[in-house]
């Protein structure tokens, strides 16, 4: 697997993302394949646009909810949509960014698109990882 993990900006990743070390960057389909392989485990998925300001402006709030709450039965991924359209296509179709998907051992949980509603994107996220 190659995840990268480096501090995040605030800003959308591009070809080198800048994540925090709880949220770890998808750069290839076949990582996303292996990724979602993993049994046992919960992954949020955050799909974003390099030209999407909401992304962007909602980006700290997911990185700071990764930190907070990834573990060994949670992860917490960044995928570029529009550069990875195999990925968007194969999950139902990326439509509006950014959109959170959450995965359990691979299957689909949830698809949520509020845009940069930090409440929102918390209680989306608590949902998956709070016993």
């Amino acid at each position: 697997m190659n995840s990268q993990k480096v501090p995040r900006t605030g800003h959308v990743p591009t070809t080198c993302p800048v994540l925090t070390m709880s949220v770890k960057s998808i750069t290839s389909h076949s990582q996303f394949i292996s990724i979602m392989m993993e049994e046992g485990k919960t992954t949020i998925v955050d799909f974003e646009s390099e030209r999407c300001p909401h992304c962007k402006a909602i980006a700290p709030t997911f990185d700071e909810l990764a930190s907070k709450f990834s573990s060994d039965k949670i992860e917490f991924y960044v995928i570029n949509a529009e550069k990875l359209d195999d990925v968007s296509f194969e999950v139902g179709g990326i439509t509006s960014y950014p959109t959170f998907i959450a995965f359990k051992n691979g299957n689909k949980m949830e698809e949520s698109t509020f845009g940069a509603a930090r409440e929102r994107l918390q209680k989306f996220v608590e949902k998956y990882c709070l016993p």
